[in-house]
């Protein structure tokens, strides 16, 4: 299976370097598979990261865009331009775990009625410090329409032809594209695996990620209108604390131990140990 993973780039010079490492050795440690990393950066970014993205083996193009998810729908075109079977978007302050290719292959071509693979991540401080660890539930859109995104983009995987065959992006939401995409992907029928207990990729919070920004408290109102989810708070709020029985249920607020080969923002390998829970508090 081949996979196109694509890495949008806006003046995110000082984090590319883990995300690129983490790729190459993902793809060192996948077996009969191919990793091809599409790096599409931003015309406006002010240091560039052409040189670091030929270190890496990266395919490299800089363009103009029309925001984030303009530039990840360039990439993922040019992956299935390739022929690429499989596509992922990695940020460029997110990693893969090594072997997070290696399960998404296993379930792919396990069960050709799968078009969508995700599963748990890691939380890092701007340090590369482990904050917490979540373990999630399956992809439910009533809990997706009523509440937070927790399919994260560091632990997606998707068939080329649900990229092909879905709306794409929808730009007028520059920070909640991705979730608009998860819920109409999730409505046309398309099926979704987790693949539980396995940790799949690591989320750096920086303190200036697009999604918890400014704005995006305005976009998830507009969104929850335009898809329909339920127009009482209260009745939103049962939906989440129905949530957060069935992740009780399901033993994903247990504390886990964590031992996971990363890497630093300068590129160099770090082992990132110790015992993690489910909560985090956003960097301030």
């Amino acid at each position: 299976m081949k996979f196109g993973v694509v890495t949008p780039v806006l003046d995110g010079r000082a984090r590319f370097r883990a995300c690129a490492a983490s790729v190459r050795a993902a793809a060192s440690a996948l077996r009969g598979g191919e990793v091809v990393h599409f790096v599409r950066e931003s015309a406006a970014s002010r240091e560039p990261v052409e040189d670091l993205a030929a270190e890496y083996g990266c395919v490299y193009a800089r363009a103009p865009d029309r925001g984030l998810y303009d530039a990840i729908a360039a990439g993922l075109d040019a992956a299935c331009a390739a022929g690429c079977d499989a596509l992922a978007w990695l940020n460029a302050d997110e990693q893969w775990l090594p072997d997070a290719p290696g399960h998404a292959q296993r379930v792919l071509e396990s069960n050709a009625r799968i078009g969508l693979v995700y599963g748990d991540y890691l939380l890092l401080g701007p340090d590369g410090s482990l904050r917490a660890a979540r373990r999630e539930l399956p992809a439910r859109r009533l809990y997706l329409l009523n509440g937070v995104n927790y399919l994260l983009s560091c632990t997606v995987f998707f068939r080329r032809a649900v990229w092909e065959g879905s709306a794409r992006f929808d730009l007028s939401y520059p920070r909640l594209a991705d979730k608009k995409w998860y819920l109409g992907v999730l409505a046309s029928g398309v099926r979704a695996a987790l693949v539980g207990r396995y940790y799949l990729g690591a989320y750096s919070m920086t303190g200036e990620n697009a999604s918890l920004g400014p704005g995006a408290a305005e976009e998830q109102a507009r969104l929850r209108d335009e898809a329909g989810a339920l127009p009482s708070p209260l009745a939103r709020r049962a939906i989440r604390v129905l949530r957060v029985l069935d992740k009780a249920v399901h033993g994903c607020y247990f504390p886990d131990r964590i031992d996971a080969p990363l890497f630093a923002p300068d590129g160099a390998p770090l082992r990132v140990r110790g015992l993690a829970g489910p909560l985090w508090r956003w960097p301030r």
